[in-house]
């Protein structure tokens, strides 16, 4: 794990760069991206104000947005690796340049995007509604990190899977539109049953899109249900050990 962490330090300069490329070659549809959710942000406010809506109809709705954000970053992403790491595989063992690469490029754009577009949900919602917002800034970087953790090696993986099994893109999209009914996008946890929530939280991509949710709507209450925590490290430990597992097994630190 030491290795995976120094080696992704070490190439993070080439991560940048084929960011540009990224942005370059493909502009059309991470501008196309980030419209959408520029558009559904801006939907979300004027239908709040047309239909005078009342505080907590107000964070809900933002508490539901900011969630749907959070999984566009992770589908975004995770659909993104499949097929960077699967045509561009050869390019890499070129430049000599590991694999994750690629897929950590696809991460940390995305994660620009819901950046930015997060940052503006906060301000539209802290002056739209009156107390009930309430922003835990340093909640929402611990998430943030969180999630780049955990994205980086789910994306590896999904790029490794691509490129060996060809209908990977196919069970990655499905198993991402499955997602979207498990986290919390299209309902509230608090007004479901405790046993299914609980088991729902099994999920770490539970854990960091609901963390999203609180730390930008409820605040200190993103911190807190510390068991939460530890599992969540638990599973992530276990991800970067078959991460590990996967890189010996099938040596791909380098495509040939």
């Amino acid at each position: 794990m030491k290795e995976l962490f120094e080696q992704h330090i070490k190439h993070f300069p080439h991560m940048l760069k084929y960011c540009f490329y990224e942005v370059k070659t493909h502009y059309k549809y991470y501008v196309s991206a980030f419209a959408i959710m520029l558009v559904l942000l801006i939907f979300t406010y004027l239908k709040l104000r047309i239909t005078d809506a009342i505080d907590v109809q107000q964070s809900t709705s933002y508490y539901k947005l900011i969630g749907f954000f959070a999984y566009m970053w992770v589908f975004l992403s995770l659909f993104n690796s499949e097929k960077t790491v699967r045509k561009q595989g050869a390019l890499y063992n070129r430049l000599s340049v590991p694999y994750y690469v690629g897929a950590s490029s696809q991460v940390f754009l995305t994660m620009i995007m819901f950046l930015i577009v997060v940052t503006l949900t906060g301000i539209v919602s802290t002056f739209s509604t009156s107390n009930l917002i309430e922003i835990n800034h340093l909640g929402f970087f611990y998430y943030l990190v969180m999630a780049y953790i955990l994205l980086v090696p789910v994306a590896s993986i999904i790029g490794v899977f691509g490129k060996y099994v060809y209908s990977a893109r196919f069970i990655v999209f499905g198993l991402l539109i499955v997602l979207l009914f498990v986290v919390p996008i299209l309902y509230v946890p608090n007004n479901m049953y405790a046993v299914w929530v609980n088991v729902l939280k099994l999920n770490p991509l539970f854990y960091i899109i609901n963390g999203f949710q609180q730390s930008m709507v409820l605040g200190n209450a993103s911190v807190t249900n510390l068991p939460y925590h530890i599992l969540f490290y638990f599973e992530v430990a276990f991800i970067y050990l078959a991460w590990i597992n996967i890189n010996k097994a099938y040596k791909t630190e380098y495509f040939k």
